[in-house]
């Protein structure tokens, strides 16, 4: 795989290159970030290690989030013995007595509802290079789970089983196998056909295969769960953005995340300052069997981190198969594409698509310039607690955030 440091860019096909003047797009093709461990959030996460909370999103109160959220919320705090049930759990988070924070001030990324708290294991990643890290919690499977507020004991049942066999294994597996290279994964992911957001089927055997040999059962939760490597692509992108923050002056972004409420930006060149506008509603949505457009929740999650690194929706040119299942006629890549191109930051120097080089990262500039925001492959949560997925589509987060984002860089 060609290393993306000294590579030459092709900036002409995209209205803009910021490789050549912003050192935060130069941080992020030299970001190398590797999985190392599989530990309780509590050991790599103060906020969590002193009885807080962690969400996806902006800031929000618990008495104001979605209903899936606050599901989720209530059924891992009563999980920690914050309180018997997940009632009194939420009684006492809306009553201040449980700090909240989300989880990219903490220096971590969590799906859909994103809720973690201490002892949830999470994915642990490292840059090589200026030994920076990133984490995100293991992937749950799809449907009833609990980042889509799904809360029956069949869900508690996963999650008991996910911290005290599946984690500790794979931490097993991680340390006798040595730190597996994101980067590299993530290239051949793309090769076989992922998108690296939506579809992540080809990248979950491969890291299954990275892993072996683990026990059947793990083996088999693992190879079975097609999302698996979502929470790995989470973790990579997470942390090849935090090795690009803080850069003054610099329209990188590096954050874009939703609470099923609001959805929030960060540049590289405003620091930890939100910019916030209205949580849409997916569109196209493609919805399972005897669901309706009425019972969709607004988008709410942490993996748009993926498209604010380049993959997931701005990859679908990798991944015609994953477009019927977000709603999309495949015969549009080709113009999707070409339009997602104009907002890049640059080209990615180890990342291919079918139409050339992958895009790497989004130019919050380009962004209002065009009025095109970067388009996010989601799946659907029922507005209702208790359900969970109801199937897949494509959001779009408010081009006011961005612009907000612009002008405080440029004020």
């Amino acid at each position: 795989m060609p290393s993306p440091q000294g590579a030459h860019y092709r900036p002409g096909t995209m209205s803009t290159s910021l490789y050549a003047t912003d050192r935060a797009v130069q941080a992020l093709v030299a970001a190398r970030p590797l999985l190392v461990d599989v530990v309780p959030a509590a050991d790599v996460v103060e906020h969590l290690a002193s009885g807080g909370a962690c969400h996806a999103g902006p800031p929000i109160a618990s008495s104001a989030m979605c209903g899936p959220m606050r599901a989720a919320l209530g059924v891992a705090l009563s999980l920690e013995g914050v309180a018997d049930t997940p009632a009194q759990a939420l009684a006492l988070a809306d009553d201040g007595q449980v700090a909240l924070l989300p989880n990219h001030d903490c220096g971590g990324v969590g799906p859909m509802s994103g809720v973690v708290t201490g002892s949830m294991p999470v994915l642990v990643a490292r840059d090589e290079a200026s030994g920076a890290t990133a984490w995100c919690p293991l992937n749950e499977g799809s449907g009833k789970v609990l980042r889509y507020g799904a809360d029956d004991d069949e869900v508690v049942s996963r999650l008991v089983w996910m911290r005290d066999v599946l984690a500790p294994e794979l931490s097993r597996a991680l340390a006798a196998h040595g730190p597996l290279e994101l980067l590299e994964l993530h290239a051949r992911s793309l090769a076989k056909g992922d998108e690296c957001h939506h579809r992540t089927d080809a990248g979950t055997q491969l890291i299954a295969e990275a892993l072996a040999p683990l026990s059947s059962e793990v083996d088999a939760f693992v190879r079975s769960n097609s999302q698996f490597f979502l929470n790995v692509a989470m973790v990579f992108a997470k942390l090849a953005l935090v090795c690009a923050d803080g850069v003054e002056g610099s329209s990188l972004v590096t954050v874009v995340a939703r609470n099923g409420v609001e959805v929030g930006v960060k540049l590289s060149g405003t620091g930890s300052q939100w910019f916030v506008g209205p949580a849409a509603l997916p569109d196209p949505a493609a919805l399972y069997e005897g669901h309706t457009l009425d019972e969709m929740n607004p988008d709410l999650g942490d993996s748009a981190i993926i498209e604010v690194y380049g993959l997931g929706a701005l990859a679908i040119g990798a991944s015609p198969l994953s477009a019927p299942s977000v709603g999309l006629d495949p015969a549009t890549i080709g113009a999707r594409m070409a339009s997602l191109r104009t907002i890049a930051a640059a080209e990615h120097p180890a990342l291919a698509l079918a139409d050339g080089p992958a895009i790497l990262g989004v130019d919050a500039r380009s962004v209002v310039q065009h009025g095109i925001v970067p388009p996010i492959h989601t799946g659907i949560a029922h507005r209702r607690p208790g359900v969970g997925q109801i199937g897949g589509g494509v959001t779009l987060p408010p081009l006011t955030a961005f612009a907000a984002a612009v002008a405080a860089l440029e004020g």
